[in-house]
C-alpha cells in the first residue's frame, strides 16, 4: 500500500513537471508596488529545452509570477511585441522550417497562431501601428536591410526605406502613429561605423538623423510621445538615455554601473523603463530584467536572476 502511495505522488510530480516547464527565476524577495505584465524572451536551458532554444514568456509584475507563451524545441521565438489593446503579440520565428525568421501574431494566451510574413529573407523587428492594423518591420529581402509595413488585413507589404546608408532595422512607431524611430549604422567613428538613432515620417518616408543621440540603438518612445529612450554606446558598459522627441535634450539614466543595459520599455503610464541588464556583452553575456525609474537616481531593480538572457521586455498597454 505504501509503495501505490509513493508511485502515485511520483506519477503526479511528473505529471505537474510536465505541465509547469522551468520558466526564468524572479529575484527574491520581488520588488513590491508595480504592475502590469511584460512580455519578453529567454534561451533558459531544462531538460525540455536542452539547446536553450529561444522563448517567449510573460511576467505578472504584481507578483512575479513567469509564464511560457511558447515552447520552442527545434526553433527560436522573439522579439515578443504587445499590440496597442494588449490583446496580442507580434514576434519573429524561425519555426517555419526553412530557418529564415518570418513575423507572426498569437493571442495574448499563446493561442491561434498566424503567420504575418513569407519571404526567403529575414524579417526581424515587428512594431505595431497605434490602430492594431498593421506592422512595421525590418527586413533584409532587397538589402542588408530596410523598412517595410505589413497590413493584417490582407498581409499587403509596402517598402518604406530603400537601401538606408548602414542598414534600416529597430524600428520603434511613435503613439500617434506619424513617426517611426530606428537604428542605423551610420555613425562615423575612428574603427567603424556606429549605430545612431534616426526618426521616419510615415506620410513622406522622409528621414532625419538624431545627431544629438550618439553612439545609440533600440529606441524606445514613451507612451506621452514626448521623449525616446534608447541604448546609449558612448562608453562601456552601455547605459539607458533618454532624448526629447526632436533628438535633444540627452539624459543618460542611473542603473548598474557595472552591467550593460540594453531593450528599454517605456510603462504604459511613462513612469518606468524595463530593461536588460548584463554583465557581459557578447561573449559571457547573462542577461537579466530590471525596472529602471528616470525620476530618482537609485530607483534601479532587478526582476529576474540566475540562467539564461531574458531580454527585449515589451509593457502590456493599459
Amino acid at each position: 500500500m505504501t509503495r501505490i502511495v509513493i508511485f502515485l505522488l511520483l506519477m503526479g510530480v511528473a505529471s505537474l513537471s510536465a505541465q509547469s516547464p522551468p520558466v526564468p527565476a524572479v529575484v527574491s524577495p520581488f520588488p513590491h508596488g508595480l504592475s502590469g505584465t511584460i512580455a519578453f524572451q529567454s534561451d533558459l536551458r531544462s531538460a525540455g529545452n536542452p539547446d536553450g532554444r529561444i522563448r517567449i514568456y510573460t511576467m505578472d509584475l504584481a507578483t512575479g509570477t513567469v509564464n511560457a507563451l511558447t515552447s520552442a524545441t527545434a526553433w527560436d521565438d522573439e522579439q515578443p511585441r504587445w499590440s496597442p489593446d494588449g490583446r496580442r503579440i507580434a514576434f519573429k520565428s524561425n519555426r517555419n522550417g526553412t530557418d529564415n525568421y518570418d513575423l507572426y501574431v498569437m493571442d495574448a494566451d499563446g493561442r491561434n497562431l498566424v503567420r504575418i510574413t513569407d519571404d526567403p529573407a529575414h524579417d526581424h523587428d515587428p512594431a505595431w501601428l497605434p490602430d492594431g492594423q498593421s506592422l512595421v518591420f525590418s527586413s533584409a529581402r532587397d538589402s542588408r536591410a530596410d523598412l517595410y509595413r505589413v497590413w493584417l488585413s490582407d498581409l499587403r507589404v509596402e517598402r518604406l526605406t530603400d537601401h538606408f546608408p548602414g542598414r534600416a532595422i529597430m524600428p520603434v512607431v511613435s503613439p500617434d502613429g506619424a513617426w517611426v524611430a530606428f537604428a542605423a549604422q551610420t555613425l562615423p567613428q575612428p574603427d567603424g561605423w556606429a549605430y545612431q538613432i534616426h526618426v521616419l515620417e510615415l506620410a513622406t518616408n522622409q528621414t532625419w538623423p538624431f545627431d544629438e543621440s550618439g553612439p545609440a540603438c533600440w529606441p524606445s518612445w514613451s507612451p506621452d510621445g514626448q521623449s525616446i529612450a534608447h541604448v546609449s554606446l558612448m562608453r562601456e558598459p552601455s547605459v539607458i538615455q533618454t532624448l526629447s522627441s526632436f533628438g535633444t535634450s540627452p539624459q543618460p539614466l542611473v542603473g548598474d554601473p557595472v552591467r550593460w543595459h540594453y531593450y528599454p520599455d517605456w510603462s504604459p503610464d511613462g513612469k518606468l523603463l524595463a530593461a536588460s541588464i548584463s554583465p557581459e556583452h557578447h561573449e559571457g553575456e547573462d542577461w537579466d530584467l530590471a525596472i529602471i525609474d528616470p525620476s530618482r537616481a537609485t530607483a534601479f531593480r532587478p526582476l529576474t536572476t540566475g540562467p539564461g538572457n531574458d531580454r527585449l521586455p515589451d509593457w502590456r498597454p493599459r
